[in-house]
């Protein structure tokens, strides 16, 4: 099983705060994007951003602007 350490090691919180429990992450190696959904203690969910040829969606690091 994966460490809340090994977790803030690889993941950045990139983008947060717009709508309650929706969150984007950024692998801080590769800069793939990921949306975290979460509800309480409910459970929740991550996945990838894809653009529209299935592609995962990188971070401009640079501007650090999560979508395009």
């Amino acid at each position: 099983m994966i460490t809340t350490k090994e977790i803030k090691g690889r993941f950045e919180r990139t983008y947060g705060g717009a709508f309650h429990g929706i969150d984007i992450n950024t692998t801080k190696h590769t800069v793939v994007q990921y949306i975290v959904a979460t509800k309480g203690s409910e459970g929740g969910g991550m996945y990838p951003l894809i653009d529209k040829d299935g592609k995962p969606l990188l971070a401009d690091v640079d501007n650090q602007t999560p979508f395009d």
